[in-house]
């Protein structure tokens, strides 16, 4: 077998990455656009109309990032639908989720303050500073990451990355899993005219004993939205039976260790969590639509991707009707 030389490193085609320096340290962004535009991110037909082309922001961009481009260029194939998508992570880390970073930028502030979370490395361990005291992750910067967002990264976007294309006017859309569907239905409930479709996978509405339940939520209760039903947001929440109701034992897993996990899980409710959310937000009609899923025997870690492709699959309209 014979190979052939390539003339550039590989990499995902039609795609651009920048470093933006924030308050709280610098984020990576990462941009992919559709298949057949030019390397500039225009489309190659001048007069090709993208107003259904919808901007598709990833948090976890280092987890998802990829998944989300090879989802949108597939739907590009068979439906005809384009998007581009914004990933969002953290620079220099050989692991696609930094632990000390996302907790931060994702958890939302209360009112009654945020837990204390001893900082643990890549095998759990409880980390410890120079005189051997425990370290603490900080929490509850969702605020800051929210305007870093706006006057940062989406000004970054429209007039440094690809500028050109018309922003204001096309359909934008948040995804986030776990910390990041908390993100994301955090800013449904303080900015909900930020996005068009938020799309929560498996948010960890547990966090700081629901306090984003009995403050955010509260507040956005009090909005009032568009007459137009079509300029409601509209708000898709997912999540895995195996992450409550269906947890059964891994490979190799120990009594104890199933024990320990299913008590977390039970405690947490991501799946209770999700579906009183979705029928509370439903009823107060403030939504255009609410679409609750739920996907047999896939984990925390597996529904991530998989709600990220229903959800997606939703967007452009290639989902069955009524379900």
């Amino acid at each position: 077998m014979t190979l052939l030389p390539a003339n550039t490193q590989f990499g995902v085609p039609n795609s651009l990455q920048r470093l933006i320096d924030t308050e709280h340290g610098v984020l990576q962004i990462m941009v992919s656009w559709p298949l057949g535009w030019k390397d500039n991110g225009m489309p190659a037909d001048d007069k090709e109309n993208v107003s259904d082309v919808s901007v598709i922001y990833v948090l976890d961009g280092d987890a998802y990032f990829l998944a989300a481009t090879d989802i949108v260029r597939r739907q590009q194939y068979t439906a005809r639908k384009k998007a581009i998508i914004v990933g969002i992570g953290y620079p220099g880390h050989d692991a696609v989720y930094v632990p000390a970073r996302r907790f931060f930028d994702l958890s939302p502030p209360a009112s009654k303050g945020v837990p204390r979370w001893p900082a643990k490395d890549a095998d759990g361990n409880e980390e410890k500073d120079e005189h051997g005291n425990t370290k603490y992750w900080e929490l509850g910067g969702a605020a800051h990451f929210q305007q870093t967002l706006v006057n940062k990264i989406m000004p970054a976007l429209a007039h440094d990355m690809l500028p050109g294309l018309p922003w204001d006017s096309m359909r934008k859309v948040l995804y986030g899993h776990s910390f990041g569907g908390l993100f994301t239905l955090y800013s449904l409930f303080t900015n909900p005219g930020l996005f068009d479709v938020y799309i929560a996978a498996s948010p960890s509405i547990w966090f700081n004993d629901k306090a984003l339940v009995d403050e955010q939520e509260q507040h956005f209760m009090q909005w009032t939205p568009p007459d137009t039903e079509s300029k409601k947001p509209l708000l898709y929440i997912t999540s895995g039976t195996a992450e409550e109701d269906d947890v059964f034992r891994k490979p190799g897993e120990t009594d104890e260790k199933l024990k320990v996990r299913r008590g977390f899980l039970e405690r947490n409710r991501i799946n209770t969590n999700a579906r009183e959310m979705a029928k509370r937000l439903d009823a107060s009609g403030k939504l255009g639509q609410v679409w609750l899923q739920e996907f047999s025997l896939e984990d925390h870690a597996s529904a991530a991707v998989v709600g990220l492709q229903r959800g997606l699959n939703k967007l452009i309209g290639e989902w069955w009707e009524g379900k």
